[in-house]
């Protein structure tokens, strides 16, 4: 059977759920991770064996034969080929938990119908015709172990299946000779059973090692996020419990020019889920704070306003007439000339998650500059920027994004080449300029948001947005594009 976009769109919700899957038992903790409640389990296993069951229906029957011997009439002989499957049915399949191993599919009461040809040979007389066949009672077990890789991608694959079959009939029809072949039913009925007993596990174990294994590694390890930074999404540990799957990845961003280690380390996350969402996707503030870091180190976060990007209605103009109201040697020094200011980040910015929401402690920086015709700088004074922000989050199908909102700034001179001043002069320019063009541009990054860790073809939707101390929760379910 071709393994088309379909059936890869199917298979990946299962996928899905068992990259996440699985809940941790060893001290570790992890910036990012990902719970399956008893709702995604079910989902998962309807999608997974709609896809099964193609692939069993298509179960290729090879040709046999036989010889049967009657007394007074001799040794004949028969063969059946040319045989298809009508319909693979298989009713309230299920996915059960395994704790510390994996998952379990179990499938009762199918039953399948095929149909073929059958042609037959005694003495000088031939006969041909066709056949039914119905196979009652069809079971079928099969245990996925989960694992992780040295590299940090799951494994899946298929330790175990057993298959059983309750019945099977077969009607001929067809010459004079269908009836000879009717009276040996049970041993042609036999054969087939062994043939298509040994094809079920066979499927089973095949679509498990090539096609599911292949699309969790769809997954990625590491996510790029822009030129700048990545994430770390590689697979610290995992294992099952009686009630819900859980994954614990890493989960941190890193400057892809090089990587160093953090100063933090993430903060334990406890999280009950309920059925409300199949999919509970817990993210630490660590997972936020490392950005910081790796933007941070790859001297991203900082921005220059010059006078060209203010908006035409400014009520100011970034230049040395504008600062000559509070510095008049400057603007003598230096009359009608271009200033620009560079705002950046000291220091890495905190990001602190509570019940109440995300807030963020931005050590912010504003320092002065004339801008020479020859574009050389002469730099003025800098400026401290103290105030309080607040980080509101959301996600879109497979990324997660956000918005800052700005308290009122408090400025401090924290250095200067041209003497002292009263910083409150520039007060109402900054709170002007940030609001208006820095934040902005901040937004429109947060907009484009951050990768979440979905193999290919998955997405959310369904979304909830829940805060915890030192921790965030995504509830969502699954959809496949």
């Amino acid at each position: 059977m071709a393994w088309g976009p379909h059936n890869v769109r199917k298979w990946s919700t299962l996928a899905l759920l068992a990259i996440m899957g699985t809940a941790l038992t060893a001290a570790i903790k992890p910036g990012f991770v990902a719970t399956i409640s008893r709702k995604g389990l079910d989902f998962a296993c309807r999608e997974g064996v709609a896809v099964l069951q193609k692939e069993l229906e298509a179960i290729k029957i090879p040709d046999f034969s036989g010889v049967f011997k009657m007394k007074h009439l001799g040794k004949g002989y028969y063969s059946f080929f040319s045989m298809a499957v009508d319909g693979f049915q298989i009713p309230n399949p299920q996915i059960s938990l395994l704790p510390g191993e994996g998952l379990q599919l179990s499938i009762n009461d199918a039953n399948i119908k095929m149909h073929g040809r059958w042609k037959s040979r005694k003495n000088f007389f031939k006969a041909s015709g066709k056949f039914g066949l119905s196979i009652q009672g069809v079971s079928i077990s099969a245990d996925l172990k989960l694992g992780r890789n040295p590299s940090g991608h799951i494994s899946v694959s298929c330790s175990t299946c057993s298959s059983h079959i309750d019945s099977i009939s077969v009607r001929i029809s067809g010459s004079m000779l269908g009836w000879l072949i009717q009276l040996f039913h049970r041993k042609i009925e036999a054969s087939l059973r062994n043939i298509i007993y040994k094809k079920i596990c066979k499927i089973v174990t095949s679509s498990v090692s090539s096609k599911l294994q292949p699309y969790v590694q769809t997954l990625p390890l590491i996510a790029r996020v822009d030129e700048v930074a990545a994430v770390d999404y590689s697979l610290m540990a995992l294992t099952t419990t009686a009630e819900f799957l859980e994954g614990q990845l890493k989960g941190e961003f890193f400057w892809r020019g090089h990587r160093s280690p953090l100063p933090i380390s993430p903060t334990a996350m406890s999280f009950s889920p309920n059925n409300d969402h199949m999919v509970f996707l817990s993210i630490s503030d660590y997972f936020f704070n490392s950005a910081g870091f790796a933007y941070q180190e790859a001297g991203s976060l900082k921005i220059t306003l010059r006078n060209q990007m203010l908006p035409m209605d400014s009520k100011f103009q970034l230049n040395t007439e504008f600062l000559g109201t509070f510095l008049p040697r400057v603007a003598m020094k230096f009359p009608g000339t271009e200033v620009q200011l560079l705002i950046s980040a000291s220091l890495p910015p905190h990001l602190s998650i509570q019940s109440s929401g995300l807030l963020l402690d931005p050590a912010l920086e504003t320092q002065a500059f004339v801008v020479l015709p020859n574009s050389s700088l002469v730099p003025l004074f800098l400026l401290r920027m103290n105030t309080n922000a607040s980080l509101a989050v959301d996600a879109e199908a497979d990324r997660l994004v956000g918005e800052m909102k700005l308290d009122k700034l408090m400025l401090e001179l924290k250095q200067s080449n041209v003497g002292s001043f009263k910083v409150e002069l520039l007060q109402a320019a900054i709170n002007y300029l940030m609001p208006t063009v820095v934040l902005p541009k901040i937004n429109e990054r947060l907009r484009r948001g951050f990768p979440l860790p979905l193999p290919a073809g998955v997405h959310l939707n369904n979304l909830m947005l829940q805060s915890y101390q030192n921790f965030l929760v995504l509830g969502a379910d699954v959809n496949r594009t």
